[in-house]
């Protein structure tokens, strides 16, 4: 069951340079650099104009809050980066579960379970 959490988290997180072309979004990395020092807010989209993911750049790293959706638009992840790492809780859904996972320093401490079939809630502690 760990396994198959971790492959799930993995799949989820935020694997966006692999999945998506800066080049179609429009956005200018000289310009991203330029400003490394400010916060740069990023919109990246799916193939049919939906939003695949939401968040920011400070010094060139992940900041602050960024979301994921999935190709219908619906919210499949929320978490938070403190420069360019996980931090806090962290939100993940799926057609069938529901998993809060609570980082820090960019490790999982913990996360939690809700099967919407069986309305069960697991504890799992690393």
């Amino acid at each position: 069951m760990k396994k198959y959490i971790l492959l799930t988290l993995s799949f989820f997180s935020f694997s966006m340079y692999s999945q998506v072309e800066l080049e179609s979004e429009n956005i200018n990395l000289n310009e991203l650099q330029s400003k490394s020092s400010q916060v740069t807010e990023i919109k990246l989209y799916h193939d049919n104009g939906n939003i695949y993911q939401t968040g920011s750049l400070k010094n060139n790293k992940l900041h602050g809050r960024w979301e994921s959706y999935d190709i219908n638009g619906n919210l499949s992840v929320v978490g938070e980066f403190l420069r360019g790492k996980k931090q806090g809780r962290w939100f993940f859904w799926t057609t069938d579960k529901f998993i809060e996972v609570n980082f820090k320093n960019n490790k999982i401490q913990n996360h939690f379970e809700w099967d919407k079939a069986v309305n069960s809630i697991v504890l799992r502690t690393n």
